[in-house]
């Protein structure tokens, strides 16, 4: 388990989508842990709301590809894409296929395949905001 991290460095923000409940609430809890003020969605359509709204800041969407609401998975990270593209993504599928496939909207792949262990999505998000110092393509 990551050594988590004092609240008052805790800047990075990660909005976690996922319909199971459960799940959900396993890996916020942890990224929470780990110092990331994290923003909790059951569907892509609370997630749209969170995003549109602008006194939030978001960082890292974390994303089943399977979301359930008007925009599923893959249309929420092409949204992303189109009008938040300082916000990285994370899409998580259960079928690794699926998952390879979504790397086509999150350049910086590979994706993450369900079940996740948490560190892998705490080391994953890490990756993705060291990679904001480097200059994108």
């Amino acid at each position: 388990m990551s050594e988590p991290r004092s609240p008052a460095t805790a800047i990075e923000t990660v909005l976690v989508i996922d319909d199971e409940v459960i799940a959900r609430m396993v890996i916020s809890e942890y990224l929470r842990h780990c110092g990331y003020r994290v923003i909790e969605a059951a569907h892509s359509d609370e997630a749209l709301v969170v995003l549109q709204h602008a006194e939030i800041s978001v960082d890292v969407v974390l994303c089943g590809m399977d979301q359930v609401g008007a925009a599923g998975g893959f249309a929420l990270a092409q949204w992303v894409r189109q009008h938040k593209s300082e916000t990285d993504i994370i899409l998580a599928g259960s079928h690794a296929s699926a998952a390879t496939a979504a790397g086509e909207l999150c350049e910086s792949g590979p994706n993450l395949v369900k079940p996740y262990e948490p560190q892998v999505v705490v080391d994953r998000i890490k990756k993705l905001l060291a990679l904001r110092s480097t200059p994108r393509k």
